[in-house]
């Protein structure tokens, strides 16, 4: 499939584009993407894991069992954002960019069905 067959698929949901996550989560840290790209992801990982201190803290300091409501429930999520994003991460720049799509392709981080 070309670039503009698949910017097309993209923008009208034609066909089924699949990405790895953890091919996507490895393209993101190793620098196969824009910074811009990269600092986000960088960003919100930071944010998960002060999370986790944050919900300790509240267990220790505050009512043990408002900590551990707030360990289970935010963690989690920014964690499943953090890795959503780099699915989107991927799927952006692979319509901004032919030769980020080409390389996305050959080494399976996105398939097109």
């Amino acid at each position: 499939m070309e670039h503009t067959e698949f910017v097309d698929a993209c923008k009208n949901g034609t066909r089924k584009i699949y990405v790895t996550r953890s091919k996507a989560l490895q393209a993101v840290t190793n620098g196969f993407l824009p910074k811009r790209y990269q600092f986000a992801h960088i960003f919100w990982s930071w944010i998960w894991f002060l999370s986790i201190l944050a919900g300790i803290a509240i267990m220790i300091f505050q009512k043990w069992w408002i900590g551990l409501i707030f360990l289970v429930c935010v963690p989690g999520t920014i964690s499943a954002a953090v890795k959503k994003s780099a699915f989107d991460f991927v799927i952006e720049h692979a319509i901004e960019d032919p030769k980020f799509y080409i390389f996305a392709i050959s080494n399976g981080i996105i398939t097109i069905e």
